[in-house]
């Protein structure tokens, strides 16, 4: 291995290293008041992707077994033009969650946003106990920005279970959802709205402001 390849993956490997010790064993005795459910882009081929399986199926094992009270989850369209919370939000009224335990965030376009606005959300509504879930990968991509970029996150964290949710869930559901209610007809690709300098921003949480006024609604409002 040449100098310069390795230099070139040095990053990577002190990533690697670094998440050995950044996400913690899962807290399984405590009750949260909300676990906050970040989103990803969606794309209407017919297929739940993996990424999604993952992420909904453990939040909603977390929910039916007691672990938690509401689900928020959270996403803008970013990639595509649907909003990733609300598409979340109709794949978990599928699982069987009530709706009104369903709250939809959806401002946040980068991964440290979904934290921020979501945590915005859980204060405004007295949520004391609150946990990050997503897969592991993701969690510890969100630890390590949170470290990087200096920004204090006062939720736990508590990815998904992979193996467990493969062999408890993966091919339990036949879901099917009226993915329009999720479209979003003016989207422009936030390639196309923002340069590459102020998504890197985004990405390290440095575009996100406090909100003068936090914003979210339920899932009761798609099924209307």
């Amino acid at each position: 291995m040449s100098n310069l390849h390795f230099k070139s993956i040095l990053p990577l490997l002190g990533f690697m290293l670094l998440s050995f010790f950044t996400v913690a064993k899962p807290k399984e005795h405590i009750v949260y008041d909300a676990i906050i459910v970040p989103g990803y882009p969606f794309a209407p081929n017919g297929k739940m992707s993996p990424i999604y399986k993952v992420r909904l199926y453990w939040a909603y094992h977390l929910y039916k077994t007691g672990r938690t009270k509401n689900i928020i989850v959270s996403g803008s369209a970013v990639h595509s033009p649907y909003v990733e919370s609300k598409v979340y939000a109709l794949y978990l009224v599928e699982l069987g969650i009530d709706p009104k335990h369903i709250i939809i965030e959806q401002r946040a376009e980068h991964s440290l946003e979904n934290v921020f606005y979501s945590m915005e959300i859980a204060k405004a509504k007295g949520f004391e106990k609150v946990a990050v879930v997503s897969d592991k990968a993701h969690s510890i991509m969100i630890k390590y920005l949170s470290n990087k970029f200096n920004h204090e996150i006062s939720a736990d964290f508590t990815p998904a279970r992979w193996r467990f949710v493969i062999r408890k869930y993966w091919n339990k559901f036949d879901l099917n959802i009226d993915h329009y209610k999720a479209f979003q007809p003016d989207f422009i690709h936030i390639a196309e709205r923002k340069t590459e300098e102020q998504r890197k921003l985004g990405t390290s949480g440095h575009l996100w402001k406090p909100s003068e006024d936090v914003c979210w609604t339920y899932a009761t409002d798609l099924l209307r």
